[in-house]
């Protein structure tokens, strides 16, 4: 089966947010579900940070609801937007 890669954007709740500890609780709501490829951390401004989110998931609906679903249930996320998605 294809697999397909997603790009999230993650926006914390406020600006004080920790985002390594979001990339952390990112880790682990998503283990199991998807292959995560990587986090990483975006400074947008004055001092606000974001993480950019890049999965693999299987090439089947759903999915990217899936992903969006499990990351919103983590206490201090804000928003989660998709970016970017290709067949890999």
């Amino acid at each position: 089966m294809a697999e397909v890669a997603m790009t999230f954007s993650v926006l914390p709740e406020n600006s004080e947010d920790d985002v390594d500890i979001l990339a952390q609780d990112i880790r682990k709501v998503l283990n199991g579900k998807c292959r995560v490829v990587s986090i990483t951390k975006k400074e947008l401004a004055f001092g606000l940070k974001s993480l950019q989110l890049v999965v693999i998931v299987k090439d089947e609906g759903g999915q990217q609801d899936m992903v969006e679903d499990a990351v919103r249930t983590i206490k201090g996320i804000g928003q989660i937007d998709i970016e970017d998605s290709s067949l890999v």
